[in-house]
């Protein structure tokens, strides 16, 4: 005779964490309550509990998803542009997309990094390595087109797009978003 240990799990774990992410990325961390995450997955609190352990090991779990889409999205196009200066331009064009078309919400992980402020060990150390894994790559992309002082103009652009997602998450205006892309695009086109 075989036996189960308790209740199978009757949501989809992928689609779950899709709507914690949304749910993390428009209210941030500490805004988004238990009560709140049980309505937006519909699931009780129990059940999140059981699936991730805690609110935080949901955000860890959400924030796992994030990394995969914003990545494939966004860095793996940079990463692998034959033109580093090209890539650069659409990379600051998808990120602006990115950051702003649903709400104007920033970038999940650096709105993580600003609200968390080392509090987390963990969240600190996923922060910080996808933020020099964005600096890196904008610094390799300069260096695939022999720009010179690529460390100092990868830390420019690296500025830029912390600027852009505090912007976006802001509140910035579309009109305000575009000027910063546009003057990204500038400072790019300096260097061809």
């Amino acid at each position: 005779m075989t036996t189960t240990a308790g209740r199978p799990r009757s949501f989809e774990h992928q689609e779950v964490l899709d709507r914690a992410l949304e749910v993390f990325w428009r209210n941030g961390y500490r805004s988004t309550t238990t009560r709140e995450l049980e309505t937006e997955l519909r699931l009780s609190q129990s059940s999140i509990y059981n699936a991730f352990g805690s609110k935080h090991g949901l955000l860890l779990a959400a924030l796992t998803r994030y990394e995969d889409r914003i990545t494939a999205e966004l860095l793996v196009p940079l990463e692998e542009a034959p033109s580093g200066l090209d890539g650069i331009d659409r990379f600051f064009d998808a990120l602006a997309w990115w950051v702003t078309h649903d709400g104007k919400r920033g970038c999940m992980i650096i709105n993580l990094m600003a609200e968390d402020a080392g509090e987390s060990a963990e969240i600190t150390e996923r922060t910080r390595a996808y933020r020099f894994r964005v600096r890196d790559a904008l610094e390799n992309a300069l260096a695939r087109d022999g720009i010179a002082e690529a460390a100092a103009r990868a830390d420019l652009l690296y500025g830029m797009v912390l600027g852009l997602n505090i912007s976006a998450r802001g509140g910035g205006l579309a009109d305000e978003v575009r000027r910063l892309i546009a003057s990204a695009h500038s400072v790019v086109d300096t260097w061809r």
